[in-house]
């Protein structure tokens, strides 16, 4: 089935069916795609700001008024990525360049309104009102919502020239954005059109918000001309703040309204005087207010490489229009219905841009839950296998932190929070805390450190006690200090947990992983990290899995009693692509530490999905290519086969053997504690 364009990002939409029934099932949603989409989205806004601002997902009940975050669609479609990463660092610039002070005071009228264009207007439109009061606070609102929509088209050609001239490779995705928001037929055609030339607000807008579009005509309207020579695109990086913007927004205000002319006998007996030019709303937010900093920049929505510039040349008069004369609008193409609706369409999705206001499908409070515990697990998905025939590799789950909201958003199969589902009891916990506190005992001789002194030496460190010596002749007045004690130790333990685990062989491995972690956490150079092996159905597909339970360097050994009770064996065995996937993590050894590599395991190499079948000898190639990279980097590896009655299969221990190392071994269930003493003995010889 050939995937749709529209297919969204992070669904899986392949057609699977129910083996048991034949019928269609329903998709999962893959919230590692999410959360990945996120965190690229944060770290491209970080990376082009140079701020840490705050990226997330729009949900219902949460208003953004300060502009100090990026807000994105929790919906995002393949084909508008680009478009989605264009309008995050759009917003994300507005968070960094923009004075949302400013954007404040003008909403509330506090003294920003030049006296000169307040005293214009009043006179122009309002004097038949009281003078005073409400004569000026007429003219307020009027002048306020027409210069919010000016300052926003200023400010957003001011902040994308600070995009385009600090990253000009993030220009591909200002393009996406312009080509969705902006670029359309429809407003070419208006453009060309007889439509919006009458000298009101509503025209002018229309013609400045597509200023730099090529089928402009600065002839169009009175004044436009010297609307296009008041902004100097060109020289755009002039502003260098928002009060700037703010005086360039007025400056142009005030050449409009000198070429809006008021015909009284037009207006009809009752017609409101409050707002004189029909469509224009003083309720509507200013960029910031509804808390989004959305707003693109629309009139750049045919050259974006261009900064703004024209391609006439650089001289004010060679724009477009300038040097002609006006077209009679007897003379343009007028449109048809169909195209006048489709015009208005584009219009206001134009406005909405400007405003702030572009439409963000919000995320339910459950499935952002669950992309924060992914994201605070640290989670991450890993190309593996590709090194093996006829596979095109395969993404890997790795967590590196099961936390207690990533067991509660239920995400994974492997982190139950169903009671029912708990294989590792409290019961196991206990007895492994109290094995662990037997060996830890034993351990503690690793902390133990003996020093011998050796003096009367002819080099090393004077003896202050022979000081006296020199002058009678004597040249062995050094001494030296030798200090014997154990290497630091590096242990990674890694667990199958698949389904076939379950029952006595999980309970008795549990309880001597949580020992080895106890002991371990009862000396000072004893370092213990523990990883669980399993798969995990992400939108219906099977992937494998990796979860790093407990790290002792940086986890309490409370940890184990808070969580270890969720962890439980749902899957099956994809071995040495979970090893490849966390190689980079399993610390080598060197002269001055000890590595090693516990093993457990009930089971060969299995894992299959559309992207891969692993098994047998390229499962064991594989597998056993891990564990040479390993032994390449200093770290021993012990593999041991869990079995309720002893690994009696000749041919499979040949196996488990030829992809270990000749060391790895069967053991029975009940052998397992003394094991634990045997790792004991281990860590307590001398290097």
């Amino acid at each position: 089935m050939k995937h749709s364009n529209n297919t969204d990002f992070w669904l899986d939409r392949s057609t699977k069916f129910d083996v048991l029934t034949g019928e269609k099932l329903v998709m999962g949603k893959d919230y590692h795609k999410i959360a990945s989409t996120l965190r690229s989205i944060s770290n491209f806004v970080n990376i082009v700001t140079g701020d840490s601002i705050p990226v997330t997902y729009n949900q219902k009940d949460e208003s953004y008024t300060d502009g100090s975050m990026v807000v994105i669609s929790s919906n995002i479609k393949d084909n508008m990525y680009d478009a989605t990463v264009g309008l995050a660092l759009h917003e994300g610039s507005h968070c960094k360049l923009t004075d949302f002070k400013v954007l404040h005071k003008l909403i509330y009228g506090e003294d920003v309104i030049p006296s000169h264009i307040l005293s214009m207007v009043e006179e122009k439109y309002f004097m038949g009102e009281v003078e005073g009061y409400v004569r000026t606070s007429k003219a307020t609102g009027y002048i306020i919502g027409k210069i919010k929509d000016l300052l926003n088209i200023v400010e957003d050609r001011r902040i994308d020239s600070f995009i385009f001239n600090s990253a000009p490779g993030y220009r591909g995705y200002y393009q996406a954005m312009y080509d969705k928001y902006f670029n359309s037929n429809g407003i070419d055609k208006g453009l060309r059109s007889s439509e919006k030339r009458d000298e009101d607000w509503d025209s002018y807008m229309f013609r400045i918000v597509n200023i730099t579009n090529s089928n402009r005509d600065l002839k169009a309207l009175n004044g436009l001309l010297d609307v296009w020579k008041e902004f100097d695109l060109r020289n755009i990086d002039r502003l260098e703040n928002t009060e700037q913007s703010l005086r360039l927004a007025f400056n142009l205000f005030e050449i409009i309204e000198s070429n809006i002319i008021v015909i009284e006998e037009k207006k009809e007996e009752g017609e409101s005087q409050d707002d004189p030019i029909e469509g224009e709303s003083q309720d509507d937010p200013i960029e910031g207010e509804d808390g989004s900093t959305g707003g693109g920049d629309p009139i750049e929505s045919n050259a974006p490489e261009g900064d703004g510039k024209t391609d006439e040349g650089s001289s004010d008069t060679a724009v477009e229009g300038e040097d002609k004369g006006a077209v009679s609008n007897s003379d343009l193409p007028d449109l048809n219905q169909k195209e006048i609706d489709r015009l208005k369409k584009d219009i206001n999705k134009q406005k909405e841009f400007l405003d702030g206001n572009v439409k963000k499908t919000s995320i339910s409070k459950t499935d952002k839950m669950k992309v924060e515990a992914i994201a605070e697990s640290q989670s991450d998905m890993v190309e593996v296998g590709g090194s093996i025939r006829q596979s095109s590799g395969v993404q890997c789950i790795v967590v590196n932190n099961i936390t207690a909201k990533l067991i509660e958003s239920g995400v994974y199969s492997t982190l139950s929070g169903r009671r029912k589902y708990r294989y590792t009891t409290q019961e196991v916990i206990d007895n492994g805390m109290m094995l662990g506190n037997q060996l830890g005992r034993k351990l503690q001789v690793r902390n133990d450190e003996n020093s011998l002194k050796y003096n009367r030496l002819r080099r090393g460190n004077i003896d202050k006690r022979m000081i006296a010596s020199l002058g009678f002749g004597n040249e062995q007045v050094f001494q030296q200090i030798f200090t014997d004690k154990f290497k630091p130790v590096d242990l990674h333990i890694s667990v199958d947990a698949s389904g076939s685990m379950s029952g006595s062989k999980w309970k008795q491995t549990q309880i001597s992983v949580i020992a080895i972690a106890k002991a371990a956490s009862m000396v000072s150079n004893l370092n213990v990290v523990i990883s669980y092996r399993s798969t995990e159905t992400i939108g219906r597909r099977e992937t494998p899995a990796i979860f790093i339970a407990y790290d002792s360097k940086k986890d309490k050994i409370g940890k184990i009693r808070r969580l270890f009770g969720y962890i439980s064996c749902p899957g099956i065995t994809p071995e040495g692509l979970c090893f490849e996937a966390i190689q980079k993590q399993i610390v080598g050894g060197s002269s001055s530490n000890e590595s090693y590599f516990l093993n457990f395991s009930d089971g060969q190499p299995y894992f299959v999905n559309n992207n891969i079948s692993y098994y047998g000898m390229a499962a064991y190639k594989h597998t056993k290519a891990q564990m040479q990279s390993m032994k390449d980097r200093g770290i021993k590896i012990l593999s041991y086969f869990i079995s309720d009655s002893g690994y009696e299969n000749k041919r499979d221990m040949e196996a488990f053997k030829y992809m270990y190392g000749s060391e790895a071994e069967s053991i029975k269930v009940e052998n397992l504690n003394a094991l634990s003493k045997s790792l004991n003995k281990l860590f307590t010889e001398k290097n």
